[in-house]
C-alpha cells in the first residue's frame, strides 16, 4: 500500500520587491501598534480594579528616573484626592522595594511595627497599609506597583498575587510601550535618511539651507522625543534680503551651529532657528552673536514648551511659530538704528496651564 506523503503546512512570508525595507518598517510599525492594547486604558482599569476589590485608598505606578522617583499612573478610592502618598513616592516605601526586587514589601499597620513606625511614609503621609511590588522592564526593575491604605489591613494571598499579576502585565506593557516608541522612532530616522538620499528638494536653491519639506521630517523626529523628556526648543525668526553676502554668512552661522540645532529657509526670505533644550538665557547669548554676523536683522522668539498645556500637543508648531512671528512683528515695532532688541514671546505658565505629563501615551 502506497504510503501518504502529507508536506507540512509551513508559511514563509514574501519578500516585495517593490516596496523595499522603508515600506516594510511601516507595515511593521502599523502591526505593533494595532497588535497591543492601549496602555491608557490598560493602566486606568487596572489601577481602579485593585483600588476597587482590595479596598485600599491608592494605588500608585512610580519609576526610578535620572531626577528621582516619580508617581507617573494612580487611582484613588471615591472621595480621595491625590495627597502626598501618591506625590511623594521618595518617602514612600517603594524604595525598600527596589532593595529587595525578587519579594513583595507586605505592611499591614506601619504605625504598630516596629521597623515602619518611625518611616517617613507614616509620619508624614499617613500610610498604615502598603503591598508592593516591581515593575520590571527588559529584566531589570525600574519602578514600583503599590497599594496604600491610611487604615491597616491584611492582605490575604490572592490580593498578593492580583497586585504581583498585575505589576508583571504592567511591566510588560511599559517594555511594548518603550519598544514601540525605538521602533517609531527608527521609523522616522529611515524616513529623513530616505528622504535625504531619494528627495533633491530638500534644499532651497536660493540659500543651500534646509527647506520646509526639511523641516517636517525634522518635527517628525525631534519633537516626539522632546515631548517625552519634557524639554523645550527655542524658535526664533527673521527675515533677510538674499544677496551674495547673506548667503554666504547664513551657510556659515549654520555650519556653526551645534549638530542637534536646524537653521530653515521659510521661503520669501524668511528663516527659522530651531535651538532643542536650550533657555531663554543661553539662546539670547547665541542670537546677539548671530545678529553680529548678519547684521542688523529684527529677530522674533519663543519657546515651545511641552509642560505647557498649549504646546504639548502642538507637534507642528502651529502655535510657536506664531508667537515666534508676532514677536518679530513687535521687534519691527520698535527697533532703531541703534537698537536692535530681540523680542520675547513666551507663554504664561500658570497652574491651570501645566500639562498632564504622567500619561505619556
Amino acid at each position: 500500500m502506497a504510503e501518504n506523503h502529507v508536506k507540512p503546512n509551513y508559511r514563509r512570508a514574501r519578500v516585495r520587491k517593490a516596496g523595499g525595507p522603508r515600506s516594510h518598517l511601516h507595515a511593521l510599525g502599523e502591526l505593533v501598534d494595532h497588535s497591543f492594547p492601549d496602555p491608557t486604558r490598560l493602566f486606568d482599569h487596572g489601577l481602579a480594579l485593585m483600588v476597587q476589590e482590595l479596598g485600599v485608598d491608592h494605588a500608585v505606578m512610580s519609576r526610578l528616573t535620572d531626577l528621582g522617583w516619580e508617581a507617573f499612573w494612580w487611582a484613588t478610592a471615591p472621595g480621595i484626592e491625590p495627597d502626598l502618598a501618591i506625590h511623594e513616592p521618595t518617602y514612600s516605601f517603594c524604595p525598600h522595594v527596589l532593595e529587595h526586587p525578587g519579594r513583595t514589601l507586605m505592611i499591614r499597620d506601619a504605625a504598630t511595627c516596629p521597623t515602619w513606625k518611625d518611616h517617613r511614609a507614616v509620619r508624614e503621609q499617613g500610610i498604615k497599609a502598603y503591598l508592593g511590588a516591581g515593575l520590571c522592564q527588559s529584566g531589570r526593575i525600574i519602578g514600583v506597583l503599590s497599594v496604600t491604605s491610611h487604615k491597616s489591613k491584611a492582605f490575604s494571598h490572592a490580593e498578593v498575587a492580583m497586585v504581583k499579576a498585575l505589576a508583571n502585565l504592567f511591566g510588560k506593557t511599559l517594555e511594548v510601550e518603550q519598544l514601540k516608541h525605538e521602533l517609531r522612532m527608527t521609523r522616522d530616522a529611515l524616513d529623513l535618511t530616505t528622504a535625504i538620499v531619494e528627495d533633491s528638494a530638500l534644499e532651497a536653491p536660493a540659500s543651500r539651507l534646509p527647506n520646509l519639506h526639511y523641516l517636517d521630517i525634522w518635527l517628525k523626529a525631534n519633537l516626539f522625543l522632546a515631548r517625552r523628556r519634557g524639554e523645550s526648543i527655542t524658535l526664533v525668526q527673521w527675515t533677510l534680503p538674499l544677496t551674495q553676502d547673506s548667503q554666504k554668512n547664513l551657510r556659515e552661522v549654520s555650519e556653526a551651529l551645534r549638530g542637534e540645532d536646524l537653521l530653515v529657509d521659510m521661503g520669501h526670505e524668511s528663516f527659522l532657528l530651531l535651538l532643542p533644550h536650550t533657555t531663554q538665557e543661553g539662546a539670547q547669548i547665541l542670537l546677539e552673536r548671530i545678529q553680529s554676523k548678519l547684521g542688523p536683522v529684527p529677530m522674533g522668539a519663543t519657546l515651545w514648551n511641552p509642560l505647557h498645556r498649549t504646546d504639548r500637543d502642538d507637534l507642528t508648531l502651529k502655535f510657536g511659530l506664531k508667537r515666534a512671528h508676532l514677536a518679530l512683528l513687535r521687534c519691527r515695532e520698535i527697533c532703531t538704528p541703534r537698537e536692535l532688541p530681540i523680542v520675547w514671546n513666551l507663554l504664561i505658565m500658570n497652574p491651570e496651564d501645566e500639562a498632564d505629563i504622567t500619561k505619556s501615551w
